[in-house]
């Protein structure tokens, strides 16, 4: 016991000095070719760039197709799951992105006047590592905790065009108390995705 303390202890000065040296960086995620179009995005915040149609086109559409969820496997986590949990992973993003529109603008199987369809793909993933979480120091730094990136885009179903267009990477919460499980970390990250579209597209019809 005393060793392993010593070890996680190691690892912790290891990780804060590493931290404090080469701060939080900025970079965007690996572009994968996934998006029709990624001339337009500009960076949002850190790891955040994005597009959105300067006429505010997101409110002209009340109905949404969502795609099946893609993943590019080539590099993180991803490319060592197995299929199951990149399986898993894909339906959770699939199924947040459905419920949190839902209720209000339908999710629909027809193109047409009115209705975009949602690109989303996985492009990296990064596990909780628990032994790392049962530290304070280092759970309070963050080194255990996971992370996703995603690149997604609406377009109109009937012409094609890009309406708006995501590429992210976001770590999960350190704070939350999931400290065994790998997946939840990522399962967060989704969520904040799919809640945060629902608010842009409250924000873009007018709703409060």
């Amino acid at each position: 016991m005393m060793m392993l303390r010593r070890v996680i202890s190691a690892i912790f000065l290891f990780t804060a000095t590493t931290t404090l040296l080469g701060g939080c960086g900025s970079s965007m995620p690996a572009r994968t070719g996934f998006l029709g179009d990624y001339s337009k995005l500009e960076q949002h915040s850190g790891t955040s760039y994005r597009y959105l149609s300067p006429d505010n086109r997101l409110g002209d559409y009340h109905s949404f197709i969502i795609d099946p969820v893609s993943t590019y496997t080539h590099h993180g986590d991803l490319s060592k799951m197995e299929l199951s949990e990149v399986g898993e992973l894909t339906a959770y993003l699939q199924d947040a992105l459905a419920s949190a529109i839902s209720d209000k603008y339908p999710v629909v199987r027809t193109p047409g006047p009115g209705v975009a369809r949602l690109r989303a793909a996985i492009t990296d993933v990064k596990r909780s590592t628990w032994w790392l979480n049962i530290h304070p120091g280092t759970k309070l730094m963050g080194a255990g905790t996971g992370s996703a990136a995603l690149e997604a885009e609406l377009i109109d179903s009937a012409t094609g065009e890009q309406v708006a267009a995501l590429v992210e990477s976001q770590k999960g919460n350190q704070f939350e108390l999931d400290t065994f499980s790998k997946l939840d970390d990522v399962k967060d990250v989704m969520d904040d995705w799919a809640k945060r579209f629902r608010e842009r597209l409250d924000e873009a019809h007018g709703n409060p």
